[in-house]
């Protein structure tokens, strides 16, 4: 009996922490699986793991993978196929993959540098976030409160990023301080091309719009440790989420072995 195909360069279930309680958990299936197929990690023909073993990985019901599933079909992403070698496949080719593929190829090419970026925005921004909410004034306040009204409101993925870094270089110039101001949007700028690969919209939107509503009330209330801690938990995820991006984009490219 033949054995069931495997895709062994996905990420699935380890590509993000789970999503806060407030996103519905079958959108943030979806939004994983669609990523995957959108970038070329998931190929035509691929098997999906079964929806049991989906469940188990991501700490979430099987309901809210069979509801991610149901979508993902009357997207025409995958099918599912009944019988002893049954599951779910992806349909057809992905569209997307030939205008991501310079952004991908960048990725892979500087997947160091872009890791050490992420690790110091791990180390630099939550330390940002305290300083800002010490000395922030009422005028920078209503700029930040600005920048994130705008995130919120953003109607397609590239004013969704723009405003995303709006926000956190609004944030680290209330710190005042050039050092901080010049190496966050230097890192930033270094992450760019993994950043730009997550998933867009859903739930990784929704997701980065409610840490930063947390980054925005602590701030606001002026307290350092609850801004730190906001900060700490949003770039963690980030980071979590590119490396393990990082890690298949640079399997998927790595030529076979003679």
């Amino acid at each position: 009996m033949p054995e069931r195909p495997v895709n062994r360069l996905s990420v699935l279930g380890r590509a993000a922490a789970l999503p806060p309680p407030e996103v519905d958990a079958n959108h943030y299936v979806a939004d994983l699986v669609r990523r995957e197929i959108r970038l070329g990690l998931l190929p035509a023909g691929s098997a999906l793991p079964s929806e049991r073993e989906l469940a188990e990985t991501l700490g979430v019901g099987r309901t809210p993978v069979q509801l991610a599933f149901r979508q993902l079909r009357s997207e025409g992403l995958i099918e599912q196929r009944r019988g002893r070698n049954g599951g779910a496949f992806v349909l057809g080719a992905s569209e997307d993959e030939p205008r991501f593929h310079d952004v991908i190829a960048e990725a892979v090419r500087n997947r160091d540098e872009i890791r050490l970026a992420m690790e110091y925005r791990c180390l630099v921004e939550p330390a940002a976030a305290r300083l800002a909410s010490e000395r922030r004034t009422a005028a920078e306040l209503e700029t930040l409160r600005a920048a994130h009204e705008s995130l919120r409101q953003a109607e397609d993925d590239p004013s969704f990023m723009r405003d995303d870094a709006v926000f956190h270089l609004t944030l680290a110039a209330v710190t005042a301080n050039p050092f901080l101001i010049r190496g966050i949007e230097d890192s930033r700028q270094c992450c760019h091309p993994a950043l730009a690969l997550l998933p867009e919209g859903g739930t990784f939107h929704e997701a980065t719009i409610s840490e930063h509503h947390e980054i925005l009330a602590a701030v606001e209330s002026g307290e350092p440790e609850a801004a730190e801690r906001a900060m700490k938990v949003h770039v963690e995820r980030s980071m979590w989420s590119v490396q393990k991006l990082l890690t298949a984009l640079t399997k998927r490219r790595r030529p076979a072995a003679p």
